[in-house]
């Protein structure tokens, strides 16, 4: 749900604004405002139009009319009031470890909302999952060299192992892959699937690095580490448009 006000007075802004922080929604207020700031340095922003940002984990952020960067911010965690002053509005942010603050004066309000913001999903880098298995699946240099992969996402009793196949000696290969750190637990999963077959298999586990007790587990198994050079598997892709161009419609 979105609430906001437009052209709000200063006392129903600073009211609207303060309800919103209670409950941690993310608060943006566009309108004419200075802004000071005293910490780890000092600055002094004269009054413009301007847009403040105010999130729910204490993070705020000043956006001038250019550019992508914030004027000025300071991190999550800072407690965050606004209330009137000499007939302003003042929105104070304090920062406790190091010791830092920020005012923002405002003289108008144009336009203030507020709302819950849901994001709980994951923010990786690189190709996509599908992508990036498919690329591994047509080039398993990347994993070992002469290895052969035979199938991808195969259904076990124990899981789903991410690649199948045969290296350059006729070893049957289980191949486990991670797109971050591999710890432990990826370990295991490896364990489980090579013990979980009647033939013997090699076990890989292949990831941009490894923890140095998933290692240490890894080698007591007697199982391989692989490095996967991401920049390597990237250069690979090829860059489709979000969206065609509007060239061909005129």
């Amino acid at each position: 749900m979105v609430e906001s006000l437009l052209y709000p007075s200063l006392e129903e802004a600073s009211d609207f604004i303060n309800s919103a922080l209670r409950v941690k929604n993310l608060v943006v207020c566009c309108g004419l405002f200075s802004v000071e700031y005293v910490g780890r340095s000092s600055s002094t922003l004269g009054a413009g139009e301007r847009i403040l940002i105010i999130k729910g984990d204490g993070s705020v952020l000043v956006h001038r009319s250019k550019g992508y960067e914030p004027v000025n911010w300071q991190p999550s965690g800072c407690i965050i009031r606004c209330r009137i002053e000499d007939g302003k509005m003042i929105v104070f942010s304090e920062r406790r470890r190091p010791k830092e603050f920020l005012k923002a004066v405002f003289e108008k309000v144009y336009i203030v909302f507020s709302t819950c913001l849901v994001d709980e999903a994951k923010f990786l880098m690189g190709p996509s999952e599908e992508t990036f298995y498919s690329i591994l699946f047509q080039h398993p240099e990347f994993i070992e060299k002469g290895l052969r992969l035979t199938s991808r996402q195969k259904p076990l009793s124990t899981g789903v192992v991410d690649f199948t196949g045969v290296d350059v000696n006729g070893n049957y290969v289980f191949v486990e892959v991670k797109r971050r750190t591999a710890g432990v637990d990826a370990v295991k999963q490896l364990d489980r699937y090579i013990k979980s077959q009647p033939t013997r298999f090699r076990g890989i586990l292949c990831a941009p690095s490894i923890t140095k007790p998933a290692l240490s587990l890894l080698e007591k198994r007697g199982y391989s580490f692989r490095k996967l050079d991401l920049n390597r598997i990237s250069k690979l892709l090829t860059i489709e448009p979000f969206e065609e161009t509007l060239d061909k419609h005129f």
